[in-house]
C-alpha cells in the first residue's frame, strides 16, 4: 500500500504548491514584483517537479496494490477515458494554454471568467476530466486502486485548488 500513498502524497504535494503559488500572487503579488514579466514562467518552474513526480508515480500504482474490480468493465472505463479526454481537449481549446497553467494571475493570458462552452454547463471541466480519466483507468485496469486517486482528485482539485483559482470571478462587482 506503500506506493498508492506515495502517489497520492505527491498529488497532494502538487495540488498544494499550485494552490499556494496560485493564492500567494493573488494576495501579494510576489512573483510578478520579483520577476516581472517572467513571473509565469517562475511559476511554471516552481510547480513542475512536483506534477510531474506525481505523474511519474502513477503507472506503478497498479502494479504495487491490487484492489480487484470486474473485468467486464473496461469498455465502460475506455469510454469514460474517451470522454475525459474530450472533456479535458474542450476546456483547454476554451482556455488555451496560459489560462490552463494559471497564467492570468501572473500577467498571461485574458482574465475575464469563461462562461460559454463546455464551461456552460461545468465549472471546472478540466478537474472533472480527471476524475474521470482516474476512474476509467480503474475500470481499464480492473483495480480499484484509481479510484481513491479519483476521489483524491475531485477533493484536492474541485475543492481545494478551483475555490482558489477561481477566487478573483466569484467576487461581487464593486
Amino acid at each position: 500500500m506503500k506506493r498508492p500513498l506515495l502517489t497520492m502524497g505527491l498529488f497532494a504535494l502538487a495540488a498544494a504548491v499550485n494552490t499556494a503559488s496560485v493564492a500567494n500572487e493573488q494576495r501579494t503579488a510576489w512573483a510578478t514584483r520579483r520577476f516581472g514579466p517572467n513571473a509565469w514562467h517562475a511559476h511554471l518552474l516552481l510547480i513542475a517537479p512536483s506534477w510531474l513526480a506525481f505523474l511519474a508515480s502513477l503507472p506503478g500504482v497498479a502494479r504495487a496494490v491490487a484492489l480487484p474490480l470486474p473485468r467486464r468493465g473496461r469498455p465502460a472505463g475506455w469510454a469514460l477515458v474517451a470522454v475525459s479526454v474530450g472533456l479535458w481537449l474542450a476546456g483547454y481549446r476554451q482556455l488555451g494554454l496560459e489560462r490552463t497553467a494559471n497564467g492570468y494571475f501572473f500577467g498571461r493570458g485574458a482574465s475575464q471568467p469563461v462562461s460559454g462552452g463546455i464551461f456552460r454547463w461545468l465549472r471546472n471541466p478540466m478537474y472533472d476530466s480527471y476524475a474521470l480519466a482516474f476512474a476509467g483507468s480503474a475500470l481499464v485496469s480492473a483495480n480499484a486502486v484509481y479510484l481513491l486517486v479519483a476521489a483524491e482528485s475531485v477533493l484536492l482539485l474541485n475543492f481545494f485548488e478551483a475555490k482558489v483559482e477561481n477566487r478573483p470571478f466569484s467576487r461581487p462587482a464593486a
